[in-house]
């Protein structure tokens, strides 16, 4: 049997793990202030070959792959900021990513004022619009992905799966990235999002037929976007910049978006050691291909 017990490059406590199991990545709390993601892999094992086996092997690469982009895109962020997408804090953990700790946009949603949420969809919009500015679209828009800071000022994270206007299946990408943005903008202003009403996967599918269709119904406390939300469920939104443009008269006008927060110091915690059964991706390759194994080269679907 193949060891399901996965491992991290570093000696992270699993009572500090703030992710509910391995997917793209891990999260660990670093301190109240901080928390570091990390690649994943499971073990080499010599056992046969399973289903679940070339599992393990095909996730854990897929883990390091998303990595590598992820951490590329916080260097392009560095480069281009925008004060709603989360920055990168520089430390030593190479094989890391350290961010500030945001709280949980659904946990704080009913302590604001529809003022606030109607400024927060404002900066999502204008982050999403940022990125496409950039030649990327996010790959992965959900309330899970975005907090908010210090400041109360909405952050948009996890950028795992960006893609670039090059990469193969960009333009359906940015249509699914277009209906994603609406439902996002629907759960911000009302706190309801139709999708997590579904209790299965077929469900799901039907859901997203509805909306797609046009049939979708609006919460009452989200009218005021109504417009866009349809137009990024049905698929009739032409950019995110003209959701931008669609939006700039509601409510109050937003915080001058170059006022970004001020630069983070090094974060260094010299306590954490490096978990020696780690492995980089050639030599974790290297190491499956001798018990026999296949290495798959497409991660990405």
């Amino acid at each position: 049997m193949p060891d399901n017990t996965w491992f991290t490059p570093y000696k992270l406590l699993p009572s500090k793990c703030l992710s509910l199991g391995p997917s793209q990545g891990i999260v660990f709390e670093l301190s109240d202030e901080a928390v570091i993601k990390v690649p994943f892999q499971y073990p080499v094992t010599r056992s046969l070959p399973t289903d679940e086996t070339n599992d393990q092997i095909y996730i854990s690469l897929r883990s390091l792959a998303l990595f590598k982009r992820e951490s590329a895109f916080y260097t392009v962020l560095a480069k281009y900021p925008h004060a709603n997408l989360a920055q990168r804090l520089p430390s030593k953990f190479l094989s890391g990513i350290v961010l500030p700790r945001f709280r949980s946009l659904e946990q704080v949603w009913s302590l604001h004022t529809s003022k606030t949420h109607f400024t927060w969809i404002k900066q999502l919009v204008n982050a999403v619009a940022w990125l496409e500015n950039l030649g990327y679209t996010h790959g992965d828009l959900k309330i899970l992905n975005m907090g908010i800071d210090s400041h109360n000022q909405l952050q948009l994270f996890d950028f795992g799966s960006v893609m670039h206007y090059d990469d193969e299946g960009f333009s359906e990408q940015v249509l699914e990235d277009h209906f994603a943005l609406a439902t996002c903008i629907h759960f911000i202003a009302s706190g309801v999002d139709p999708i997590a009403k579904a209790n299965s996967y077929a469900e799901v599918q039907q859901m997203h037929s509805t909306l797609k269709g046009g049939q979708g119904i609006v919460d009452e406390a989200a009218r005021e976007f109504q417009e866009v939300i349809q137009a990024g469920w049905t698929g009739a939104v032409s950019s995110f910049s003209s959701l931008r443009k669609g939006i700039a008269d509601i409510g109050d006008n937003l915080v001058d978006q170059s006022d970004l927060p001020e630069a983070q110091s090094d974060v260094d915690h010299l306590t954490i050691e490096e978990d020696p059964r780690w492995m980089n991706e050639e030599a974790y390759r290297a190491a499956w291909q001798a018990q026999g194994y296949e290495t798959p080269d497409d991660v990405w679907n």
